[in-house]
């Protein structure tokens, strides 16, 4: 389970004086708020300044570019229950994909998406301290259950990510707000692990 990832020893501080969080909290509101009424292509770090009340350079000190400020701004980890290791692949699964669901269903995680995936391929992690360390658990605790037997030898763990986040990406793209419930996480935890599980 990860909670305020910002703060975890094994995240690197960034150089520099220590940020103020009011204005990143209020740069994100500005960010989530645009992304909803604008889209990811219609939405400009001019304007998120301008909501926020702050400057383009005080965005860029925080942010490298508009695509890493939507990443941390609409895939945020602070107080979710993302990865969680109960010793239950099932439930565990369940959470991961739960997690998915609700990030890629909301409105600006669905502008994010497409503004997103429009751009040259690239590490999303890279661009994301927040997303990479979700990625980096996530795989621990999959190569944890193949290591355990709960998942056949040989799965690549890399592959069983992207299917637990797959199915969650395209049932918000298609039903939107209304994938992310309960039913459509153990519909497609269920689908996952049954092809993947040891029997």
């Amino acid at each position: 389970m990860i909670h305020d990832v910002t703060n975890r020893p094994d995240v690197p501080p960034r150089p520099g004086r220590p940020r103020d969080g009011r204005l990143d909290d209020a740069i994100v509101r500005a960010t989530l708020e645009l992304l909803d009424e604008r889209g990811f292509t219609g939405l400009t770090l001019a304007a998120v300044a301008e909501r926020a009340g702050t400057t383009t350079p005080a965005i860029y000190r925080r942010w490298s570019s508009k695509s890493e400020l939507v990443l941390a701004a609409v895939f945020r980890t602070e107080g979710d229950d993302v990865v969680a290791n109960t010793g239950d692949l099932a439930t565990d699964v369940r959470t991961m994909v739960r997690w998915s669901l609700a990030k890629f269903g909301q409105p600006a995680g669905r502008a994010a998406l497409a503004g997103l995936l429009a751009e040259p391929v690239g590490d999303v992690g890279a661009r994301s301290d927040q997303l990479a360390l979700v990625w980096r658990r996530t795989g621990e605790r999959l190569a944890d259950a193949v290591d355990q037997h709960e998942v056949r030898a040989g799965v690549d763990t890399r592959l069983l990510m992207t299917l637990l986040s797959g199915p969650a990406l395209m049932a918000a793209a298609v039903f939107g707000a209304t994938a992310d419930d309960e039913v459509w996480v153990d519909q497609i935890a269920a689908a996952v692990l049954m092809g993947v599980q040891s029997t």
